[in-house]
């Protein structure tokens, strides 16, 4: 019942016409900004990784300074062709002196070294270990030095030489030298802290201070793929970056100054915050609105439905005969017409049950009267019947023979009050008629009467063939000062019957007939009622009346030669 209803109706394109847009635009405004964010964001950490590579780039071009300038000095050269410890050591002062000057470019390195290729080795900044020899402490140079390479940068390695920290994990900044005139090579190497590295790219975490090694941070391989930094864990394959991709937004760069390839990694829960912040914004601002939507919703279909339920039980309190009902809305838009014409309705169906009533009431009352009236058409025939007696002894059989038709007539007329009878009693009716004339015509009237056998059993409204024979003889046989023939012929036309009454008077001229079938056509009930006109206009009144406007009766005649009128009447088998 409900789903069914207006209100029902009326609820359900609210909420579509209001919820589904604003859901839409909700959405699509929520994807943009998130897109727009992401975008933002993505640029950022970018940017972000980009510079913190061109500090690194900054410090490898510091160490590749230092480098040269060392590599340069011609002590530094003569230590890389020293034949013997002896001759190595008689450099040491000058050494010492160029270390120290060149450390002031970066001075957060935590020593340096210089190995020649006869294996002297001389320390700077820390304590070498007595018996550290290249081949067993710096075997990871061979790993990490290529010799048409200037500069190179090692994998993070413990310091087995030196006699204090033997452990400390470190990078190396590495530098070959050669010695062009004898052919000998050496190399330099600037020892810095993993530290200093975690310096370099601390706070690479987009969102503020926010910095560990889950949240945020930097993955460097070397060419082969092994984990360098933040702490050696073996190689990094690609299903290592895919399962980190699940939960961390990654940006890859390669620097090819280190050969190093960098992998940034952002937690997508802390770098998202910004985006699922205005996402819970937008869904709870789309949420309010839907409720107010919902809510508007509920309230505009109860004000629009509640008088249209108002006038429905009403409508239905009339249906069942209440007819004492009345809406009471004061609304001037369409809903309060539509009231104020149920109000004049059930105003006007009080007023016609009202007006049915009387005439029901005059209709019982008139029919008591008819009642009442036939005393005296029984009287007549009484007093006519006592004539009849009285001329019969006289012998006056000719005044007798119409007493008994004049009887017959008035018998006939009072011996039923159905308004339809059949043709075969209105056509009996219209015989004792023509007779009572025929005696008054004597030899010099005639009449016939032909009609189908199948018309005698149809039913037709009474005393309509009386009144138009009658015209006949009265105007159109009497004024030729002698009697003429009457002929009533009847036949079938498909789903109608045809009755026609001709006679033989003095006709009408071509003028006068129009006129006459038109005042038939268009005005016969306002002749019939209000001027007098008793017979064909009576007649043609009570057959549009009973059988509708396509029924009725038409005249033909010629000036002189009689008239025919003729009935068109609807078939009809019963009353």
């Amino acid at each position: 019942m409900f789903r069914n209803s207006i209100f029902a109706k009326l609820l359900l394109s609210f909420l579509l016409l209001s919820t589904i847009p604003l859901m839409l635009s909700g959405l699509f405004l929520l994807k943009g900004s998130e897109r727009t964010l992401n975008e933002k964001l993505q640029r950022e950490t970018t940017n972000i990784l980009d510079q913190k590579l061109k500090t690194l780039s900054f410090f490898i071009a510091d160490m590749r300074r230092m480098g040269d300038a060392i590599a340069l000095d011609k002590d530094v050269s003569e230590f890389i062709i020293a034949p013997d410890a002896a001759a190595g050591q008689a450099l040491i002062p000058e050494l010492n002196r160029l270390l120290s000057a060149t450390q002031a470019i970066r001075p957060e390195n935590i020593g340096m070294t210089l190995i020649n290729d006869r294996g002297l080795i001389h320390a700077y900044g820390y304590e070498l270990r007595p018996d550290a020899t290249p081949q067993s402490d710096f075997h990871w140079l061979s790993a990490s030095e290529d010799k048409a390479d200037l500069y190179t940068i090692s994998q993070m390695h413990d310091r087995s030489y030196s006699a204090r920290e033997p452990t400390q994990p470190v990078f190396s900044f590495i530098r070959n030298i050669g010695n062009p005139e004898s052919g000998a090579r050496g190399v330099l190497i600037i020892d810095f802290k993993i530290e200093m590295l975690r310096d370099l790219l601390k706070n690479i975490f987009l969102m503020g201070d926010i910095y560990n090694d889950y949240a945020s941070g930097v993955i460097i391989t070397d060419r082969a793929g092994e984990i360098l930094y933040p702490y050696p864990a073996g190689l990094f394959v690609d299903e290592d970056y895919k399962r980190l991709e699940q939960n961390y937004f990654l940006i890859q760069r390669y620097d090819k100054t280190t050969d190093w390839n960098f992998t940034a990694y952002f937690l997508k829960s802390e770098l998202y915050k910004p985006i699922y912040g205005i996402r819970q914004i937008a869904l709870s601002i789309t949420i309010g609105s839907i409720i107010i939507c919902v809510i508007a919703s509920l309230i505009f279909s109860d004000r629009i439905s509640k008088p249209i339920l108002q006038l429905r039980n009403l409508m239905m309190k009339v249906g069942r005969g209440d007819f004492d009902v009345h809406y009471k809305g004061k609304s001037q838009d369409e809903i309060g017409a539509l009231g104020h014409g149920f109000n004049t309705m059930v105003r006007r169906i009080q007023d016609l049950v009202l007006q049915v009533y009387e005439e029901q009431d005059q209709k019982r009352r008139a029919e008591v009267t008819a009642m009442q009236s036939q005393i005296n058409p029984h009287f007549l025939y009484n007093t006519l019947e006592s004539i009849n007696s009285l001329a019969r002894k006289t012998k006056q059989r000719e005044i007798s023979r119409m007493i008994v038709l004049l009887g017959k007539l008035l018998r006939m007329s009072i011996s039923t009050f159905e308004d339809m009878i059949p043709i075969e009693k209105e056509v009996a009716y219209v015989r004792q008629y023509l007779e009572i004339h025929k005696l008054r015509m004597k030899e010099d009237f005639r009449y016939d009467i032909q009609l189908d056998p199948q018309l005698l059993q149809l039913y037709t409204i009474k005393w309509i063939l009386q009144p138009v024979i009658e015209n006949a003889v009265i105007h159109g046989l009497y004024p030729k000062q002698h009697a003429g023939n009457i002929e009533v012929k009847g036949w079938l036309g498909g789903e109608d019957v045809y009755i026609s009454v001709s006679d033989q008077g003095v006709g009408m001229e071509a003028k006068a007939l129009l006129q006459l079938n038109e005042d038939l056509e268009h005005r016969a009930i306002e002749l019939a009622k209000h001027h007098g006109k008793v017979g064909l206009f009576n007649v043609q009144s009570r057959i549009k009346l009973y059988f509708g406007p396509n029924y009725g009766i038409h005249v033909e005649s010629v000036g002189g030669q009689g008239m025919t009128v003729i009935f068109k009447l609807p078939r009809k088998e019963s009353t």
